[in-house]
């Protein structure tokens, strides 16, 4: 092997471990870690068209929790566990879009955020 063929291997190696992108399905989420600040992460999202012909962003989280969000017009949004200890639990939040675009949940004293 010459050095060209190592040194270009190397670059493609250390490429794969750092320069990781996410999936195209991938969105970014932040939610509230224990200081009550927001933590950045990855999560899948799809929106989508329901059987109530409302449009709805299916969600999984970074520890494989899966939910569903329905935003409305109030500035209420509809949060439905579809899996996990949560399953079938739903929950109704308070949401804005902040100064990035994204859209801010409140759910009582916490706080989630998602990028779409």
């Amino acid at each position: 092997m010459n050095l060209k063929t190592l040194a270009l291997t190397s670059i493609v190696a250390v490429g794969g471990i750092f320069g990781s992108v996410a999936p195209a399905s991938a969105g970014t989420c932040w939610f509230q870690n224990t200081s009550g600040s927001l933590s950045p992460t990855y999560c899948k999202t799809d929106v989508r068209i329901n059987s109530n012909n409302h449009r709805v962003i299916d969600v999984v989280d970074h520890e494989g929790t899966a939910f569903t969000l329905v935003f409305w017009n109030d500035s209420t949004v509809e949060i439905l566990y579809t899996n996990g200890v949560y399953k079938g639990e739903k929950l109704i939040a308070s949401w804005y879009n902040d100064k990035d675009g994204d859209r801010r949940i409140y759910v009582n004293d916490f706080e989630m955020s998602i990028r779409l």
